[in-house]
C-alpha cells in the first residue's frame, strides 16, 4: 500500500509514467494475491491516471475497474477513496457519452461521502456536470453547475480552474444566444426532455438524502435530549438522595454533638432523681457536699460513663478540686451552683476551667471550649 500511496503522488505529476506503472503492476503474478484494499486502489489510480493522461476514451476495462473500486470503497467508506470512485466512474460514463449514467455517479459522489468529499473534487464534478448539461441543451443548469464549479475552484485558490469555469461559462452564454436551428427538432426535443428528467430525478435525489440527513440530524437530537433528560433525573434522583443522607447525617451529628455536648442532653443521660434533690438542696441551703456525697456521684457517674475518669486524667494530673469541677460539668451543673456546691466564687470556677483548658491544650481555649471538651469524653 505505501508504493500505491506513492503512486496517486506520480499520477498528479506524470499520469503517462503511472500508467506503465501500473499496467506492469496489474500484470504481475504477484497481483493475484493481493489484499482487496490493494486491487481496489490499484483500480482507482488506473482509469485516475487514464483521466489525467486524456487516454480515458476508448480504453479498455475501465466499466470493470471502476466496479472493483466502487464495490470496495463502498462497504469501505472510512478509507476516504469513496467519493473519488464516483468521481472517475463517472467519467468514464462521460466519456462513453453515458451522461445519464455519469450524472447519477456525481450526484452518489456530491452525497454518499460528504465527509471526504475535498473542494477540489466538488469543483471538478460541478464542471462536469455542465458540460453534460450543455452536450444536452440544458443552458441554465449548465450555468449553473460552472457557477458552482467556479466557486469552489476560488475556495480552493485553482486559478487555472477559475480560468477555465470562467471561458466555459462565456462559451455557454454565447451558445445560449446562439441556438441551433434544429433546437425543435424531435430528437433534440427528446434528449433535453431525457435530461431534464434526469436533472429532476437528481434534484430529487439530492432533496430526498437532504431530508434523511435532517430527519437523522433530528433523531439524533431528540435522542439527546433524551440522554440529557435521563442524566437530569438521574442527577436529581442523586441530589435527593445525597440530600437525605446528609439531611440523616446531620440529624446523627446534632444527636451526637448532643449526647457529647450539650449540657441539658448530659443532665438527661445522667439524670438521677435523688442526686438532683441532692444537689438542689444543698445549692438552696448553700451548702458544699461532702465526702459522702462525692462517692456516691462517683458512683452513678461511673455507672453512665464508666471510662471518665480514666480519659479525663490521661491528659493531665488534675487536683481533687479539678476533678470534682469535671464531675459536676459533666453532670451538667451550672458554674453558678458550682460555687455553691465547692463552696467558692464563681470567677474561681471559671478561672479553674480556663487554666485545665489551658494546662492540656497548651495555653489554647477558653473556659466554655473546657466545658465542650469535657462533655466530649
Amino acid at each position: 500500500m505505501d508504493s500505491m500511496y506513492e503512486l496517486n503522488g506520480l499520477v498528479e505529476t506524470n499520469p503517462d509514467s503511472a500508467i506503465t506503472v501500473l499496467k506492469e503492476m496489474g500484470s504481475s503474478v504477484e497481483f493475484a494475491e493481493a489484499s482487496e484494499e490493494f486491487k481496489a486502489f490499484h483500480s482507482l489510480l488506473t482509469i485516475k491516471a487514464l483521466d489525467k493522461g486524456k487516454q480515458l476514451e476508448g480504453a479498455e476495462k475501465t466499466d470493470s475497474l471502476t466496479a472493483v473500486a466502487i464495490n470496495y470503497f463502498e462497504h469501505h467508506p472510512e478509507s476516504g477513496f469513496l467519493a473519488e470512485s464516483y468521481y472517475y466512474a463517472g467519467r468514464v460514463m462521460s466519456e462513453s457519452h453515458n451522461g445519464e449514467r455519469a450524472l447519477m455517479m456525481y450526484n452518489k459522489a456530491l452525497l454518499n461521502d460528504t465527509t471526504h468529499l475535498s473542494i477540489y473534487l466538488k469543483s471538478r464534478i460541478y464542471s462536469q456536470m455542465g458540460l453534460i448539461y450543455l452536450r444536452n441543451g440544458l443552458y441554465s443548469e449548465a450555468l449553473q453547475m460552472e457557477d458552482l464549479a467556479r466557486f469552489y475552484c476560488m475556495q480552493d485558490s485553482d486559478t487555472l480552474g477559475m480560468r477555465l469555469c470562467a471561458e466555459t461559462i462565456v462559451d455557454i452564454s454565447r451558445m445560449e444566444m446562439e441556438k441551433d436551428s434544429d433546437a425543435n427538432s424531435d430528437q433534440k426535443k427528446l434528449a433535453i426532455a431525457r435530461v431534464q428528467r434526469l436533472n429532476e430525478k437528481v434534484k430529487n435525489d439530492m432533496l430526498h438524502n437532504k431530508n434523511a440527513e435532517l430527519e437523522a440530524e433530528s433523531a439524533q437530537r431528540n435522542r439527546i435530549i433524551i440522554i440529557v433528560v435521563v442524566i437530569a433525573i438521574m442527577l436529581i434522583v442523586v441530589a435527593v438522595v445525597l440530600a437525605i443522607r446528609m439531611r440523616k447525617q446531620a440529624i446523627e451529628r446534632k444527636k451526637l454533638y448532643e449526647e457529647m455536648g450539650t449540657l441539658n442532653a448530659v443532665k438527661r443521660q445522667f439524670y438521677d432523681k435523688e442526686l438532683d434533690k441532692l444537689l438542689v438542696s444543698h445549692d438552696r441551703n448553700g451548702e458544699m457536699l461532702r465526702a459522702k456525697d462525692w462517692m456516691v456521684i462517683e458512683e452513678r457517674l461511673d455507672e453512665s460513663f464508666p471510662k471518665f475518669k480514666e480519659r479525663l486524667y490521661a491528659s493531665y494530673n488534675f487536683s481533687e478540686q479539678e476533678y470534682r469541677i469535671c464531675v459536676l460539668i459533666k453532670m451538667g451543673v451550672s458554674p453558678s451552683m458550682m460555687s455553691s456546691l465547692l463552696a467558692t466564687s464563681k470567677s474561681n470556677i471559671t478561672q479553674s476551667r480556663q487554666r485545665m483548658q489551658q494546662k492540656v491544650f497548651n495555653g489554647r481555649g477558653t473556659a466554655k471550649d473546657w466545658d465542650r471538651f469535657i462533655l466530649s469524653l
